[in-house]
């Protein structure tokens, strides 16, 4: 993690304002040193090419299972509420400190500190992987949890100063209208097996003059295009032009048009001012783009000092970017454009261990801690907030899809039990499972400018390492003598916001405990919100011991189907309790939305061939646990998801000598160096558990195996 953290000066977004001040070679690590990093990086499922002959050799019965994504794309459904502000779709282009890091690997690792993950997935419409490859595939942990939670994956076409052979990009076949493009349709078929949802493409670097032809590089981008299909996405980066210069556009013009519009979507650079925007808003209008189509960039890092000469600059020129990126997303949505944010992990990178803290002032509007150290010597100055923090003005999805829904609160960033840290994790107290964060609730409310007196419910994560990952809601109380019994004691908390139907054809399940039974007064019920209409169901607070489950027919009223009604809400109230001090109140497990149909489906699913594999040789020697699975069953509903990797499984659970170890997402998982170690030459049960996209366990088989030496 330090090594990570010592480039957080070095390494920036796409593009800052200074890459000409540095030298063009490339003085990284020697072909042979890249080679062995790419030999071992693809054990950890990551796939890149820092060449075009890397590239141009691509096959896919060469790729290791462990590259590929498993989860499909869970597509959102249109919200048809009515919104109180504008709002921007938003695009993550995430670059953290040259990615590709040890902690996004497909096997779980230690961790002493939280690091980035992004919480605020409900607020994203799309993330962009970037690393300094000439191609580079989203890691698929990263491209599984953004596909469960709606949001597109992409991953990033890099052509920089120091690029060789760039000429072989557009290498073609063919003449007179039918010309075709290798690499379109390599890349497209990158996209497709790997499972991810396209590309930015990034051209720092001008053609040779005596080959250039606008009209060239625009038929690729077509051909790209049709290659990645209609379901995947390709966006153009401000930075090349039509006449062959690098030079940014900051907006949409003329100057990039043409390949804006052969891709579909623009991201501009992010130097921009509100006079460029609106000229945008007029290009696109003039030339048939959809505004939504046009992302603005936003510099995270534009609000640090810097030594150079001209300052780093983004909108607004003063203060805009870290803590105020906000302001121009609110721009930005006032303007019916979209918002493109560069470098998200900005509050990792730049506060080492308070990046969570300084991610809710970000995302949320808290209030900046006030013992903060950052380098640029006054944190509290140079990062003051100016109410500019990105939720309220980014477009909030409905979590699932019109028909599917499941979470179970996993977080990407976990802890486990005494024996896991010792003999799995190396003695850490976290562990990394960026595969396997599912959908989280809206963001707690802050406390309003009358919290002295007005108490209200907040939820957190929480609990002991061996419990199952949950969400507590707690009850937030204020100061004694400010809130009296005589006051309206009803209070609520919105979690999920749904764009659903509901004639009754699905069917919620929920998962959860009440947790103060002794206090005979308290009533905690989940809401539900349909349109014109809401709903309680009462969660008993005096039942037994131990999680209780609750399930119900979603329908808006208990006549006939209504085929318009929607099913738009779901929260947590709470009436009878007063007093001071924070109170945890209910512990929520899991929530599940499914066609009704789907229940009752007979499934017959089976895990078995469970066996151990000495892979590799040198330094790329391992072990791995391998398993085969099958189902046979009817696959009638279409609404749920299925994977065409590991079909009606999301996942399968891990578990050796009687310790989770992982989560894995194909029918293989590494075993840690330290883990092989430790149990070579022993018999030891190994127990594969397989979970449904809907949190239910369709099949599970255990067996004894000799370890062996290797």
């Amino acid at each position: 993690m330090a090594t990570l953290l010592a480039w957080k000066d070095i390494l920036r977004p796409i593009r800052d304002g200074y890459r000409h001040f540095f030298p063009a070679p490339d003085t990284g690590p020697s072909p042979e040193e890249r080679r062995k990093r790419r030999e071992q990086d693809q054990l950890k499922g990551f796939t890149y090419f820092d060449t075009f002959e890397q590239l141009e050799s691509w096959d896919a019965t060469k790729v290791d299972l462990l590259q590929r994504a498993n989860t499909p794309l869970l597509p959102r459904p249109a919200y048809a509420g009515v919104e109180a502000l504008p709002k921007a779709n938003v695009l993550l282009c995430h670059d953290y400190a040259g990615n590709y890091h040890d902690y996004e690997s497909v096997q779980q690792m230690g961790l002493e500190d939280e690091i980035y993950a992004c919480e605020y997935l409900q607020f994203v419409a799309i993330l962009v992987y970037f690393s300094h490859k000439l191609v580079c595939v989203p890691p698929p942990t990263w491209t599984n949890t953004l596909h469960r939670n709606g949001v597109k994956s992409l991953g990033t076409i890099l052509v920089e100063p120091q690029t060789k052979d760039t000429e072989r990009l557009l290498q073609r076949t063919g003449a007179n209208g039918s010309v075709t493009f290798g690499l379109a349709r390599q890349l497209g078929n990158i996209a497709k097996y790997h499972g991810f949802d396209g590309f930015i493409v990034n051209i720092e670097k001008p053609f040779a003059k005596d080959e250039w032809d606008a009209h060239t590089l625009e038929a690729f981008l077509l051909q790209l295009k049709q290659e990645l299909g209609d379901d995947r996405e390709l966006i153009w980066y401000d930075a090349l032009t039509v006449g062959n210069e690098v030079r940014y556009q900051n907006g949409l013009n003329l100057n990039n048009l043409p390949f804006a519009r052969a891709c579909g979507r623009l991201l501009t650079n992010y130097c921009w001012t509100e006079d460029q925007a609106r000229d945008s808003v007029q290009i696109a209008a003039e030339y048939s783009m959809p505004l939504e189509n046009v992302f603005f960039g936003i510099d995270v890092w534009a609000q640090n000092s810097t030594a150079f000469t001209h300052p780093r600059t983004t909108y607004p020129r003063l203060g805009g970017g870290g803590t105020n990126t906000g302001i121009a997303v609110a721009k930005l949505a006032e303007l019916g454009l979209s918002a493109g944010v560069f470098a998200p992990a900005w509050s990792y990178e730049h506060f080492p261990g308070r990046g969570k803290e300084i991610e809710r002032v970000m995302w949320e509007g808290e209030a900046l801690p006030s013992d903060i150290y950052c380098s640029c010597g006054n944190p509290i100055f140079r990062h003051k907030t100016s109410g500019g923090c990105i939720c309220p003005h980014s477009r909030l999805a409905p979590a699932g899809s019109e028909t599917f829904f499941f979470t179970d609160f996993a977080r990407a960033i976990a802890s486990h039990s005494g024996d896991e840290r010792e003999k799995v994790y190396s003695g850490h107290t976290r562990h990394s499972q960026i595969g396997s964060q599912a959908p989280l609730p809206l963001p707690s409310p802050l406390p309003s400018a009358d919290e002295g007196r007005r108490p209200q419910l907040i939820h957190c994560f929480g609990g002991p390492a061996e419990e199952p990952s949950k969400v507590v809601i707690s009850y937030r109380g204020c100061p004694a003598n400010t809130f009296t019994r005589s006051e309206e004691m009803s209070f609520s908390i919105a979690l999920y916001r749904f764009a659903m139907p509901a004639d009754y054809s699905l069917r919620l399940t929920i998962k959860y405990q009440c947790l103060r039974k002794d206090i005979i007064d308290v009533t905690p019920s989940l809401y539900l919100e349909f349109t014109g209409h809401r709903q309680s169901l009462l969660l008993s607070s005096h039942e037994s011991e131990g999680i209780h489950t609750i399930e119900t027919r979603l329908g808006a009223s208990s006549s006939a189907a209504d085929t318009m009604a929607r099913f738009e809400e779901l929260g947590v109230d709470l009436q009878g309790f007063h007093g001071t001090g924070t109170v945890a109140i209910l512990e929520i497990y899991s929530i599940g939305i499914a066609p009704e149909v789907h229940h009752n489906n007979p499934h017959q699913h089976s895990i078995q061939g469970i066996h151990i594999v000495h892979h590799g040789e040198g330094e790329t020697r391992h072990v791995r646990l391998r398993w085969e699975h099958a189902e046979n069953y009817e696959r009638s509903v279409r609404d749920v998801p299925h994977s065409d990797v590991t079909g009606s499984f999301s996942h399968f659970i891990v578990r050796m000598d009687g310790m989770q170890i992982g989560r894995a997402y194909t029918r293989e998982y590494i075993l840690s160096s330290q883990l092989a170690e430790a149990l070579a030459d022993q018999e030891v049960e190994v127990e594969i558990i397989g979970v449904g996209f809907d949190g239910q366990t369709l099949a599970c088989q255990k067996t004894t195996l000799g370890m062996g030496s290797g």
